[in-house]
């Protein structure tokens, strides 16, 4: 009997003989018709199997869209996980940008107190948003009092061990400057301080991780890196005198920490000149004047 003979006698019975009707279904070798498998079915049977086949597929169906990644791919669905980092980056960049305008005010001061200029004038260059935040910078920044007892103190100690010659009074050029400075980086001045050159500063040479000493005590006014220079760190000590540490290949200290002196900063790096090696470059600003460096320091 062929499947058209069979579906032709199927249709002619009635459905209560169609349920009741067994149907066998067997698997056998076609070379030696040896059956291999078999099994009976009645009409119902078959129509229960298929109903639980069909109910079986639309719950793995469902599964699937509700708990895999595939979900993404049909129109309506969002990725919550996405969503959450759209968010995340979201306030990451309104912190970033808050920060920036920071790191610029303290940038545009620096450049107003090394160059001597009225600190009035640039203040009213500054963004009206960036002024409203001064006040909260002024307060972050603000000594204790058991901060300023500290600092008193250390300053009576440096002074009573400060070596003062009589034969050679400070003039113009050489500021009394009532401090022992520390040595940032032991080596050889590779290029001196010469303001014609505009070069307010010495080049130490030094080796790739050496550690770089803060000079003396201060708080650190700012940490930033540079394409040319690498990282800079500014320092404000007692006295209005300001250190200036550039070419720094690792930084450790943050804007606004206090340090004491011969506290490692960083380390020495390798941005500046290249051909001479990796070196150091030290300033230091005394009222908003350069000095040079090896008036006071022995490196």
């Amino acid at each position: 009997m062929n499947l058209k003979q069979w579906w032709t006698r199927l249709r002619s019975r009635s459905m209560r003989e169609v349920m009741r009707h067994k149907h066998k279904f067997v698997v056998m070798d076609t070379n030696t018709f040896k059956e291999k498998f078999s099994f009976e079915l009645t009409g119902s049977h078959l129509f229960v199997a298929l109903g639980i086949a069909v109910i079986v597929l639309v719950a793995l169906t469902t599964v699937l869209i509700a708990f895999t990644p595939l979900r993404e791919l049909i129109p309506g669905y969002t990725n919550a996980r996405a969503t959450q980092l759209t968010y995340d980056n979201a306030q990451r960049v309104d912190s970033l940008e808050a920060r920036l305008e920071q790191q610029e005010w303290m940038l545009r001061t620096m450049r107003a107190v090394l160059s001597g200029e009225d600190l009035g004038r640039e203040a009213d260059s500054l963004r009206s948003d960036t002024l409203a935040t001064l006040p909260a910078v002024a307060k972050a920044y603000r000594r204790s009092k058991e901060d300023s007892l500290l600092r008193l103190e250390v300053e009576r100690e440096d002074s009573r061990y400060q070596v003062k010659s009589a034969a050679s009074p400070a003039t113009e050029t050489t500021p009394a400057i009532m401090h022992l400075f520390f040595a940032p980086l032991k080596g050889k001045v590779l290029k001196p301080y010469s303001p014609s050159e505009k070069h307010y500063g010495v080049d130490i040479t030094g080796a790739v991780s050496q550690p770089i000493h803060a000079a003396y005590s201060g708080t650190v006014v700012s940490a930033s890196f540079t394409a040319d220079a690498g990282y800079v760190v500014s320092i404000q000590h007692p006295g209005n005198v300001i250190s200036v540490y550039r070419n720094l290949g690792t930084l450790l200290k943050r804007q606004g920490d206090a340090v004491r002196a011969a506290e490692p900063l960083g380390y020495v790096g390798n941005a500046g000149l290249r051909e001479q090696g990796p070196y150091l470059h030290f300033e230091l600003w005394v009222n908003g004047s350069p000095v040079n460096p090896t008036e006071y320091i022995s490196f």
